[in-house]
């Protein structure tokens, strides 16, 4: 035994545990147990492979989502439609003929309007009259008072266009002698008619004749051209402003420029004045040293003459224009101000009902302005005037059929859940394809939609119709049809539907850095990251990201937990995994831990 001492410590051992075990049995069979737990665990971690988190992630790109809707439907018959008249009267004309194409809003019947006609003016006489008695209702004066201020302000009112249709008028006559009077003033003075000088103006040659005899004729003759030139510059600028007022100008229009015309032929008088002065004291000087008085002198002495006799007729129509017109607005102002003092109110119930008198005159009067509308009788849409139940000449009642028209719609009749009816709008496109015409493919537009739904077992639908864009002869009434309507589109960075997660209200993605340094079939020990989006329109597979991303991002699609042993294979497989954009590959990525 001394020679062995290893071998006996074993053994010694093993006695020392036996005898504990033996005294201690539960305690040993608890220490077991804890011995075997702890080398199981210790051989799953050596022994088991590490897993792995695989992504499938896709690039982000531009692209278009087009939302759409399918629903089925039956193509609803021909609208066969009896026109009807909707006012009475004889025909006077049918300008259609059974079997012509006409589009909607075409005359197919014309009837005789005098009755309608007459309608509307009574109607408008009623309102006119409704209107007047609210006026006086407003006025709370004696009747007597108010019909003598009214009568005031009627009067000064016709005073006052009697005043301004005076005074365009004097200013229309003045401007038929003013023109040649002007220029014929011009022509004494500034022609060359004088016998022997006919190289100077008259004024020139008239002043050289008698200017030794009579000095002063230098002062006349100077007097007469200022004057002149004066009254040409006020005649231009009247009569350029004459030419650009109306007769039905405003009264201060008016009244400016009487006053203006006034002045003008004032300067024009005082102008002929000082001419045929110069002119006197010529023929006086020559007169006097018993000189030859040049042949044109005399007459044109008695021309300025009569001129300035025609000048001063205006003048003094005019004055007394100028006068008139402020005078008659003034008597309006003050008969205006009379009759607003005697206005007072009446009661509120009083005043209500007056306007509601004269509300129900408009009303009756946009009713006539109807039935005179309707004297016409009018293709309701587009189609064929299938026959003429009517003759010209006769007289017919309101409801009596004039025409039957056959439309030129084709509708398809759809029934939408309350889903799809939140989404169905009118003038959205469809095509439509149908059951029994495989190869027929049409366009249509949503045209209506019934907003009041109808319940049956519990299930809310609304009715819906498409129109045909464009007619077509192979499809009949009552063939089935498949309508896809496309609900939107929008163009933007678009990524798979399953890239989107929510948390509460917010969006997001999960994105890869592209400043991960990763290849396709390798690991990475980079997590994605969460980026928040804002997002678009959604076809169910692709939707549009508003914000929150660029193009050329790389974005998880799919999560998969895998083990290392499957990495290799699943790495190699890329197109096993679906998603990403239209046209692009989904990438696989694999993430150990």
């Amino acid at each position: 035994m001394d020679s062995f001492p290893i071998l006996a410590l074993p053994n010694k051992t093993w006695r020392m545990t036996h005898t504990f075990a033996a005294a201690h049995k539960f305690w040993s069979v608890v220490i077991v147990l804890v011995l075997a737990y702890g080398g199981y665990r210790v051989y799953s971690i050596l022994t088991t492979p590490p897993t792995t988190t695989q992504y499938v992630t896709t690039t982000v790109a531009t692209s278009t989502v087009v939302a759409s809707m399918t629903e089925t439907g039956q193509v609803s018959a021909s609208s066969n439609v009896s026109i009807q008249a909707q006012s009475s009267g004889a025909i006077l004309s049918l300008p259609v003929a059974a079997g012509e194409h006409v589009t909607a809003g075409t005359p197919i019947a014309y009837l005789d309007p005098t009755t309608a006609q007459q309608g509307v003016t009574s109607a408008q006489q009623s309102l006119e009259s409704s209107n007047i008695a609210l006026a006086e209702l407003l006025t709370p004066a004696a009747t007597s008072s108010i019909t003598s201020a009214q009568n005031a302000v009627a009067a000064a009112e016709a005073s006052l266009v009697a005043a301004h249709t005076s005074g365009y008028n004097d200013v229309s006559s003045a401007f038929l002698d003013l023109p040649n009077i002007i220029n014929g003033l011009d022509t004494t003075l500034h022609g060359y008619t004088v016998p022997g000088r006919t190289a100077q103006q008259n004024e020139d040659a008239y002043s050289s004749i008698v200017a030794e005899y009579a000095p002063s004729v230098v002062q006349y003759r100077t007097a007469a051209e200022s004057s002149f030139v004066a009254a040409q510059t006020a005649y231009n600028k009247t009569l350029a402003d004459y030419k650009a007022t109306p007769r039905d100008a405003t009264d201060a229009q008016i009244e400016a420029l009487v006053q203006e015309t006034y002045n003008a032929a004032a300067d024009i008088s005082d102008a002929l004045k000082a001419a045929t002065n110069f002119l006197n004291l010529v023929d006086t000087t020559l007169t006097n040293q018993n000189f030859n008085i040049p042949s044109p002198l005399p007459g044109q002495i008695a021309t300025l003459t009569t001129y300035t006799n025609t000048t001063n007729n205006h003048v003094a129509a005019l004055s007394a224009d100028v006068s008139n017109v402020p005078s008659a607005n003034r008597t309006l102002v003050e008969a205006q101000a009379s009759l607003s003092e005697l206005q007072a109110g009446a009661t509120a119930l009083s005043i209500q009902s007056a306007q509601l008198a004269i509300q129900q005159k408009e009303l009756a009067l946009t009713q006539a302005q109807q039935t005179l509308a309707n004297t016409v009788v009018r293709a309701p849409f587009s189609g064929i005037v299938a026959a003429l139940a009517v003759q010209k000449y006769q007289t017919i009642s309101n409801g009596t059929a004039v025409a039957t028209m056959v439309s030129d719609n084709q509708n398809v009749d759809i029934s939408v859940n309350e889903v799809d009816a939140a989404k169905l709008k009118v003038g959205e496109k469809a095509t439509l394809t149908f059951d029994a015409l495989p190869n027929v493919s049409v366009g249509g537009t949503v045209s209506s939609v019934n907003m009041l739904g109808s319940v049956s077992s519990g299930v809310v639908s609304y009715d819906a119709v498409i129109t045909f864009d464009t007619p077509n002869t192979q499809v009949l009434p009552g063939m089935s049809v498949t309508a896809n309507i496309i609900t939107g589109s929008q163009t933007g960075l678009v990524v798979p539907q399953s890239a989107v997660k929510t948390v509460g209200s917010q969006n997001y993605v999960e994105v890869f850095s592209s400043a991960n340094n990763r290849s396709v079939a390798g690991a990475s020990s980079v997590l994605p990251t969460r980026v928040p989006v804002t997002t678009g329109l959604s076809d169910n597979s692709n939707i549009v990201i508003e914000n929150g991303l660029r193009a050329g991002e790389e974005v998880v699609t799919q999560t998969i937990a895998g083990s290392s042993g499957t990495l290799s294979n699943a790495a190699q497989t890329t197109a096993a995994f679906g998603g990403g954009r239209p046209g692009g590959g989904a990438i696989f990525r694999a993430l150990g831990h």
